[in-house]
């Protein structure tokens, strides 16, 4: 199968050049030069546990933010981000239709203003900022994070409104080989196959795993004819297919140098269905990326160094009225960063980086040459806490940018104690987000004069926290200026400019609790986001969009979720509603509101008396919309009804 999907990557993306496989021959010389510089006087024998003042300075630039992370949903299978944060978090997913393209947005700020990091890169595409969560695989043990509110100091260009954080943890359970094998099938032609393996010494820790996705999607919708009498079609043209093939390394050299690895592969290829007032035609859109990462770790007792180099490649493939639009991105980055622990109640942490992006695209001014940008960034951080809960931090950041300004930002953020009623905490920050190669080189337009959005994020919140519940209420209030913008000109063609100024507040509360009842393990919670998104100031005319919600953001958007747990078996509902979204900037119409079910069931068998191989065996189900609702996401694109999927997955 791999085999099959690598001759069809050569075939589909011939314009890769020689100079694809640099960055294999630049993580060489990287790793050797680790090694060169590893501290010679500890034996490479003699390996020890890491102290353990060196691992918690990372998280320290969460301080005062809403953080949510995934655990409620049982998850023995590859799952898409798309599904995870719709079942189960705050952010609006806005889906065109099942396995294509799917936006997030945190707190209104669009999809381009809320970042997406693997592993700490920063996958928003240098094109049009943009990263699709549907193409995101969610292995079982990844941490899927979201920071809610605007961390540009900590996060760089487009994390205005939130951040969206996976990563990939390294936790063997055991020495020498294991790995996992499963398969799953499903409604509308819905086929699945994943495998992994693991590999853990005394000193190195190994993973390869990759996931290939199939599916038809021709679910059954109602749609109006000419006579305007409504009949019942199939989706037509939405075959979606993706192979993703991720692996990591990590080898502790001695007992003060780490070297880490990590690289994902991936190929797609989606037809894109067309609306349900458009008669089917023959659109879609491949895609083809590499991503690569080399960390070096040299660690003291209270202290390290991190320096890493990273390489994005990402083609894109657009067809559409028998004419196929192809672009490429390319992303090349440093980094080094100094993390210290003076004293047991203050971190902090210098760092800088440089990032070298480039692209080209047949949409562009000249479609045979590489646009270019180098952004050069230093940043600091800094941690102190008093007591047993109390902190502060703060973070500043400047970047340098070709050819353009970027704003200098910086963010204060508190966490305080209130007796045994719980935690105050807040923050307010100052964010950016610079123009995309798209805004600036698009076809002959001259946007050279578009200057970078810039804002405020605000958020004070209210914790309370026990060993079995939480609640959480959060107000947030973001203002984002110099919005940028795509609208028609006189001439009829469209145009980018710094448009408008965009004001988002609300109000979030999430509780969760936790249970025990005889051998049952109970876990429910709860979540609701009420907010407004308004445009407050207009540059250039559009007075009419002044007091309005942006399109597509809901008022309203929350859900809940209950799992239970009892031997080998599990189960979990899950229910998200999103309100009513307008569809026009002068709020003249709308999408009615949506809720949605999902039920998920699993049985995990113990190890096999007959197999000596076996770890577990876990049968599992998923009924995804089980009223049956009939919805949509965006206008006339119809969303599947009821709808199920069953596999088993093999650990050994």
């Amino acid at each position: 199968m791999i085999g099959l999907t690598m001759k069809k990557f050569a075939r589909y993306n011939r314009r890769l050049q020689p100079g694809y496989f640099v960055p294999y021959g630049l993580l060489c010389c990287f790793i050797f030069l680790c090694f060169w510089l590893s501290a010679q006087s500890d034996s490479i024998s003699s390996i020890r546990a890491l102290p353990e003042a060196t691992i918690l300075v990372q998280r320290f630039n969460r301080t005062g933010y809403a953080v949510w992370q995934a655990d409620s949903l049982p998850a023995p299978t590859v799952s898409s981000a798309t599904y995870r944060l719709f079942c189960e978090n705050g952010l609006f997913i806005r889906v065109n239709a099942p396995g294509t393209l799917a936006t997030i947005s945190a707190r209104g700020a669009g999809s381009n203003r809320t970042a997406v990091l693997w592993n700490g890169l920063s996958l928003q595409s240098p094109m049009n900022g943009v990263v699709d969560v549907s193409l995101l695989p969610i292995w079982p043990g990844d941490q899927l994070t979201v920071l809610q509110g605007g961390n540009s100091a900590a996060q760089s260009s487009g994390a205005m409104g939130g951040s969206l954080q996976v990563e990939t943890p390294f936790k063997p359970a055991r020495q020498g080989f294991s790995g996992q094998w499963g398969t799953a099938f499903g409604s509308y032609g819905l086929k699945t196959t994943q495998g992994g393996l693991d590999y853990t010494s005394g000193k190195i820790m190994s993973r390869l795993r990759a996931n290939w996705h199939q599916a038809k999607n021709d679910f059954p919708f109602t749609k109006t004819g000419l006579d305007g009498k409504p009949y019942t079609t199939r989706q037509p043209n939405n075959f979606a297919e993706k192979t993703d093939v991720q692996q990591f390394n990590q080898l502790s050299v001695n007992a003060k140098n780490l070297i880490k690895t990590a690289a994902w592969w991936q190929h797609a290829f989606r037809q894109i269905p067309p609306a349900s007032t458009e008669s089917a035609s023959n659109t879609w859109q491949r895609d083809c990326s590499l991503k690569a990462i080399a960390t070096w770790e040299h660690h003291r007792q209270h202290s390290n160094l991190q320096s890493s180099i990273a390489w994005q490649d990402e083609f894109i493939g657009f067809h559409f009225a028998g004419v196929t639009e192809n672009s490429r991105a390319q992303t090349a980055r440093v980094s080094l960063e100094w993390r210290d622990r003076p004293s047991p109640r203050s971190n902090w942490r210098l760092g800088a980086n440089v990032q070298q992006l480039r692209a080209r695209s047949d949409g562009y001014q000249d479609k045979n040459t590489w646009y270019q940008q180098t952004r050069v960034a230093g940043y600091a951080v800094g941690e102190r806490t008093f007591g047993k809960s109390a902190a502060v931090s703060l973070a500043l950041r400047q970047e340098w940018i070709s050819d353009q300004a970027a704003p200098f930002t910086g963010t204060l953020g508190w966490e305080i104690p209130v007796w045994h009623l719980g935690q105050i905490r807040g923050h307010f920050s100052r964010n950016f987000n610079l123009p995309t190669f798209n805004d600036r080189f698009w076809e002959t337009l001259d946007n050279s004069s578009l200057a970078p959005e810039k804002g405020y994020s605000a958020d004070l919140g209210w914790l309370y926290k026990t060993n079995h519940f939480s609640l959480e209420i959060s107000s947030f209030q973001l203002l984002l200026d110099d919005w940028i913008l795509w609208q028609p000109g006189t001439d009829g063609i469209f145009r980018p400019g710094n448009l408008r100024k965009v004001n988002s507040r609300g109000i979030e509360t999430t509780g969760t609790m936790a249970f025990e009842w005889g051998k049952m393990r109970w876990k429910a919670s709860v979540r609701m986001q009420w907010s407004e998104t308004k445009n407050v100031a207009t540059y250039g005319g559009a007075t009419s969009v002044l007091g309005k919600q942006l399109i597509y953001t809901p008022g309203v958007i929350g859900g809940g979720n209950v799992s239970a747990r009892i031997g080998g078996f599990s189960g979990a509902y899950l229910h998200q509603y999103t309100g009513a979204r307008f569809i026009t900037s002068d709020n003249g119409s709308k999408l009615p509101g949506f809720q949605t079910g999902t039920l998920d069931l699993g049985y995990e068998l113990a190890t096999l008396p007959w197999w000596r191989w076996s770890k577990s065996i876990v049968c599992h189900v998923s009924l995804e919309n089980i009223w049956n609702v009939t919805y949509e996401s965006l206008a006339n694109r119809p969303m599947p009804g009821r709808n199920w999927r069953a596999g088993i997955v093999v650990g050994w």
